[in-house]
């Protein structure tokens, strides 16, 4: 690839890489994204790499396993948003053949409604968000089978029955020998993991392994157990009664079941739990003011209501904006 390319370019030619590909590793994933927006012009930030492999799996182009340092593109689906009057997002591979169906598509017959990412400064740009507007859903289905994706009712609803509950894992050694010099604790008071000389306490731990993989870890009654680190997380805000997500409602006339998720930055939702936020809209969250929260728009409450239960939070309901008109606009 030579010569400069614009930042809605780079997503799409990136997801058309995946697509073909269909599998790799995540760390060459993670180098790959980094280079290629060096040889386009485009200044990332430290951890810009990371956040694009995290957001494109949300959105459902991708499946990332970092443990096994394994990617694998999703198959193609299209999936009514829920309380969206009558709109469906396309997600999952988009090969060459998929992109010249929707091309046609939209030439002929299919009302499509493309939106551009537009990322922050120093973020890696997302493929645009493909949204067909239909009529009735016999016409979705039919779309679906043309375009040779999977039609799926509502992604979002159904991932609510997959959320698994915030509970430690299998028992697991505590930290030892040469990698207890690497031993940090996360401290909900400051929001993040610092190190510690001791786990004499309960408590959220990582830590290097032998093969100075990170390894993290949750204390109960003086046992270790396996956890993956945002479950881990929400495990520390239940044991410490803290909150960490609200939802508010649309001030929209018929809008009262269906709003905004906030989520506090410090405490990143599972990979499932954000796939399903992200799936009510079809967009990336926003990021809040000063960059402490993440906002997903169009979830109902019953969807931010099971994030939150399988998290063992109490979501905060947050009144109603007289005369707000929150979410995106196309």
């Amino acid at each position: 690839m030579t010569g400069p390319m614009s930042g809605t370019e780079f997503g799409g030619i990136l997801l058309r890489w995946l697509s073909e590909n269909r599998s790799g590793t995540a760390s060459a994933l993670r180098d790959g994204v980094r280079s290629q927006a060096q040889a386009w012009g485009l200044e990332l930030t430290e951890y810009a790499d990371w956040d694009w492999m995290r957001k494109a799996a949300a959105l459902g182009f991708i499946d990332v396993d970092l443990r096994a340092d394994r990617w694998s593109v999703a198959p193609p689906v299209l999936t009514r948003l829920p309380h969206a009057d009558g709109l469906a997002v396309l997600t999952g591979a988009r090969t060459a053949q998929t992109s010249r169906r929707v091309d046609e598509a939209a030439q002929e017959w299919m009302e499509l409604v493309t939106v551009p990412h537009r990322p922050e400064a120093g973020e890696a740009p997302l493929p645009d968000t493909l949204l067909f507007q239909y009529e009735d859903l016999r016409t979705l289905q039919e779309a679906a089978e043309f375009l040779g994706a999977r039609y799926v009712p509502c992604a979002a609803l159904q991932l609510t029955e997959l959320f698994p509950q915030a509970a430690p894992g299998p028992e697991s050694a505590p930290p030892g020998g040469s990698t207890a010099n690497t031993l940090e604790k996360y401290e909900l008071r400051l929001q993040r993991f610092v190190p510690a000389e001791r786990d004499v306490e309960d408590g959220l731990y990582r830590w290097r392994g032998a093969d100075y993989a990170r390894l993290t870890r949750v204390r109960r009654d003086g046992v270790f157990h396996a956890v993956e680190r945002e479950t881990g997380i929400y495990l520390e805000l239940a044991r410490h009664r803290t909150g960490a997500m609200r939802w508010r409602p649309e001030s929209g006339k018929g809008r009262a079941g269906v709003g905004r998720l906030f989520v506090d930055r410090y405490a990143p939702l599972p990979a499932v739990h954000e796939r399903a936020a992200v799936l009510c809209s079809g967009f990336p969250p926003s990021m809040g003011k000063q960059a402490q929260t993440r906002a997903y728009d169009n979830v109902p409450r019953a969807i931010a209501e099971a994030i939150a239960a399988s998290l063992q939070q109490n979501l905060e309901i947050m009144p109603r904006q007289a005369g707000a008109t929150g979410g995106r606009t196309k």
